[in-house]
This record gives C-alpha cells, structure tokens and sequence, in this order.
C-alpha cells in the first residue's frame, strides 16, 4: 500500500527576514515599483478643491451671473438668431471657465504635489510600451479575482460607509434648522441649505484624507514586505555587486603585480637597502629639496628581499646590513611612505655613512 504526503514546499524555503539593501531599492525604483497612495493624492486634491470653493463661490457666482445679465441684456428685440444663440453659448461657457478654474488649478496643483512629494519625479517611458499580457483574457480574470482586487473592494466599501457615517452626523447635527426650512424665507433657507453642503463637502473631504493616510501607511507596509530579502539573495547580489571571488582575487593578484613592478623599478634610484642580511630587505630614498623625511620605496622578505637585494648590487645602490633597523622599518612603513620620528636618528646615521662613502653631502647635523 503506497502513501502520498502532501508537502508544502513552501515550508523549505527561506523566509524573507532582511531589509531591502540600498541596491535592491535603487533598482526596484528603476522599475517603477514604488509606493504611493492614490487616495492620499485624490483626498488632498478634493480637500483644496473644497476649499477654494468655499472662498471662491462669491467670485465664481459674481462672474457667471454678469455674464448671464450682459448675455440677457443683449438679446435681439426680434426672434433670436443662430448666431447670437452661438456667441451667447460661447460666452457662458468661458465665463463657466473662469469662474471653476481656481478649483481646478487647487485640485491640480495639490494632487501633483502630493503625488511628486510620494514618490518623487519620475519618468518611467518603460510603462508606455506594449505590453501583451494585458490583452490576454486570463491574466484579466487573475487580476479581477486577485488578492488586490479584493482589497481594493473591501477599501472602497470601507469608504463609502465612513463618508456615509459622516453625512449622516452632519445633516442630524443640523436637523433642527432644516426642519425650520418650510417657515422661513427664501434666502435664509439657501443660506442654510449653502452652509450644509458646505460642512458636508469639508467634513467629508477631511474623511478622506484621514483614509488616504491609513493607506498611505499600509502602501509603505506592502512596499517593505515586497522588497524583503533572503539571506542567499543578499549574498547573490554581494557578488554580483563586487563580482565573483576568482574575479576579484584575478583583480587583486593583478593588482599586486603592477605594484611589485612599480616598486622595483624604483630600487635603482633608491640611496640605500638595509638588510637582515636575507630575510628582510627595505630600500630608503631622501630627497632633501622635496621630503620631509626618507621614504621607503621597496620592501620585501625573503624571496623578495633576495631580488631587492640583487637589483641594488646591479645598480650599484649601498647594502647595509643592520637586523633590527631593516626589521623595524619593515613592520612600521607601508611602501611610498616616510618613516616615523623614532626612526629619524637611526636613519640619518645610515645615511650619513652613505653620503660619505658616495661622496655626497652628509645630512645636516651628522
């Protein structure tokens, strides 16, 4: 009797634990996977539209209504004609125009900025090209029923019932006073009715900020969790980053190599090598014109002091033999830097032995 086990693969993969690393982020940014909130952008832009409308209304108002009086004032003591219907039309529409654009340039201008002030400016000409998948009816249906979609709905539902919940307490808080609306004048009840949906619009608009900020704040969540790495994809990128470690022990190898060159090129201008006679070698130049104090510029042990040793006898370069100074120098100079003070003394008296037997001037002081 054979027996099947259903296994969760997932169960042996490797959770995603770790921060996204600077890299992972930069080239998700590339591809236009970024987090925004398009109910935070939309609320804003409802908001300040709400608002200049409130304190635009009188001007809005004003201007359509000469326009209408003007438009009213010129009509034909006849039949109206074609074109004065034409130019008429044409009038109360630019008039319609001017008196809506300053809510629609709020709206605008808030929601860009909101929108740039989310993500900041970015051209994604990626997105502009065809895409297939799209037109396929099963990659359609996947999104209609997806996680998202889902989300999305119970969003929008969300929203409808709070934006209801905040009608619904804004007209009970002023019922008293519409329920006055059948006894009183004409122009207390339209500024009664002028200031309700007034505070209706405002409160509502408030409402859907608050919500665009809970989704802001979800959106970042979604966007963390999405760019979380394994600790293998971490070490894959460490590589591609850097590159593979044969590649960069070849670079490092490499590397070595052109400065050994560089180094031994420079014995033969060197004005003495001190040795331990053979496991250490350290090559010395002073140029009193341009250093502040003697340089090393080779050093070496044992293979390579060997070919130090032997470049300087080629080109006659002084040896002196002095184990603890070539040992000292060996440990506390890197190549192409001066030596320490502690140094200075022991230094000059080898210089100065070998300024005198090359015949040169002696350092000063000794």
């Amino acid at each position: 009797m054979i027996l099947y086990w259903e296994i969760d693969l997932q169960l042996f993969a490797e959770e995603k634990e770790h921060p996204a690393t600077p890299r992972r982020r930069q080239l998700a940014r590339e591809r236009g996977q970024v987090f925004s909130s398009q109910d935070l952008t939309s609320a804003v832009s409802i908001l300040f539209a709400v608002l200049t409308l409130k304190y635009t209304m009188t001007f809005s108002t004003r201007v359509v209504a000469e326009k209408a009086s003007q438009i009213w004032a010129s009509k034909p003591t006849g039949a109206p004609t074609i074109g004065w219907a034409s130019a008429a039309m044409k009038d109360m529409l630019i008039a319609w125009i001017l008196a809506i654009f300053p809510v629609m340039a709020a709206a605008l201008v808030f929601g860009a900025g909101t929108s740039m002030l989310q993500v900041g400016f970015m051209v994604r000409p990626q997105l502009l090209a065809p895409d297939l998948k799209r037109l396929n009816p099963i990659e359609g249906f996947k999104r209609i029923f997806s996680r998202r979609s889902l989300q999305a709905l119970l969003k929008s539902l969300a929203k409808v019932l709070l934006i209801g919940l905040v009608v619904w307490n804004t007209v009970k808080s002023e019922w008293a006073q519409l329920s006055a609306l059948m006894i009183t004048d004409l122009t207390h009840s339209v500024s009664t009715v002028k200031q309700l949906v007034e505070k209706i619009l405002l409160n509502s608009s408030v409402m859907l900020v608050a919500i665009g900020v809970a989704d802001y704040v979800y959106q970042w969540w979604e966007h963390e969790k999405s760019l979380r790495m394994t600790l293998q994809e971490i070490k894959e990128e460490v590589k591609d980053t850097e590159g593979k470690p044969e590649v960069r022990q070849a670079i490092r190898r490499r590397q070595r190599q052109i400065s050994m060159r560089r180094m031994m090129q420079d014995v033969p201008t060197a004005d003495v090598v001190l040795t331990n006679p053979t496991h250490y070698a350290v090559a010395l130049k002073y140029n009193m014109e341009e250093d502040n104090a003697p340089k090393v510029v080779a050093k070496g042990l044992d293979e390579l002091a060997l070919r130090i040793r032997a470049l300087a006898e080629e080109n006659k370069v002084h040896i002196v033999e002095d184990p603890p100074l070539a040992q000292a120098l060996y440990r506390a100079v890197d190549v192409g830097e001066e030596i320490p003070e502690e140094l200075y003394q022991a230094v000059a008296q080898v210089l100065a032995y070998v300024y005198r037997l090359s015949g040169r001037m002696p350092l000063e002081g000794t």
